[in-house]
């Protein structure tokens, strides 16, 4: 077979794009704000009973809705 008349495999190789002067300074903005809230908050806020209460509530009615769900998957197969 001739190396002229095979066909070359498409050219992968990425093509780079240069990053806006916007994106970067939003970028470093955007990551500056975070280690700073991250640096002034030493401890995560206390939360009540109640609503720790109401969370363990929906983290288990969400439980039991995805294996509702599940099973009716199954019956319906």
């Amino acid at each position: 077979m001739s190396t002229k008349t095979t066909t070359r495999p498409p050219d992968t190789r990425a093509v780079r794009r240069r990053v806006s002067l916007a994106d970067r300074i939003a970028l470093r903005v955007g990551m500056s704000l975070i280690i700073w809230s991250r640096r002034t908050r030493k401890e995560r806020p206390e939360l009540d009973l109640a609503t720790l209460a109401r969370l363990e509530r929906e983290r288990q009615q969400r439980e039991a809705d995805w294996i509702t769900q599940g099973a009716t998957m199954r019956m319906w197969r």
